[in-house]
């Protein structure tokens, strides 16, 4: 009798380790979320996602996009974070966005060894008045 020892390796290839929960933070979150809605503000992505289309595996892919602060108080920024660790995103010393003001937010994707269909996300965290706002971009990468 032969036996067939077949092994399934799901990979993803966006993260790097498993990182513990990072729970200071998620406790920053919900400090923003029970706040008065008199100390939160209206933001908006621009734009709100981007499609990069089909790339090479040994590219990086390099863009940017902007927080536009439409609200009246300044909207306090407590981090802007990707839900891989292949993101790196880089807005200065910026700590707040004034009223009617923006700021402009450059990220690099490491797409090298990656392959298929990949859909990520950066969020700026902070005293939104609609929770934290996403930007999507996605794209296949060959």
């Amino acid at each position: 009798m032969k036996r067939v020892l077949i092994i399934l390796m799901f990979l993803n290839s966006c993260y790097t380790e498993t990182k513990k929960p990072d729970y200071k933070f998620m406790n920053t979150i919900k400090q923003q979320a029970s706040l008065d809605s008199s100390l939160k503000t209206n933001i908006e992505l621009i734009p709100k996602k981007y499609y990069f289309g089909k790339k090479m595996n040994s590219e990086k892919l390099k863009g940017f996009f902007y927080i536009k602060n439409i609200g009246n108080i300044n909207f306090n920024i407590i981090s802007i974070k990707s839900n891989c660790d292949c993101i790196i995103t880089e807005y200065g010393e910026a700590k707040k966005i004034a009223a009617n003001d923006s700021l402009k937010v450059n990220y690099e994707v490491n797409i090298k060894n990656q392959k298929g269909f990949k859909s990520n996300s950066i969020i700026a965290i902070g005293n939104c008045q609609f929770g934290n706002q996403t930007f999507y971009l996605e794209g296949t990468i060959y």
